[in-house]
């Protein structure tokens, strides 16, 4: 990988959305509007709106373990066209 391609890469990850997970907006809403972090009292469509959020962080959470330990399995590659620059003490 060269200077140029690790750029690239680095602009497009710089330019993507943060993901936005329906239990994280649950959590800030309820917290903002009663200042509990979990409800007290469902509706049938609370709860609906519950389970569907953390079905969807579980299988967030999974992806993210499976994307950390193929991430972990991947050899290094060198940067040749990258300076290190080391602070001095």
């Amino acid at each position: 990988m060269n200077n140029a391609h690790l750029h690239q890469l680095v602009t497009t990850l710089e330019t993507l959305d943060p993901l936005k997970l329906e239990a994280v907006n649950l959590l800030q809403t309820l917290r903002s509007q009663t200042g509990e972090w979990l409800p007290t009292t469902l509706t049938p469509e609370t709860k609906e709106q519950v389970i569907t959020a953390t079905v969807e962080l579980v299988a967030y959470t999974r992806r993210s373990a499976n994307m950390a330990r193929l991430l972990s399995q991947l050899q290094p590659i060198p940067l040749r066209d990258v300076p290190v620059v080391e602070s001095q003490p």
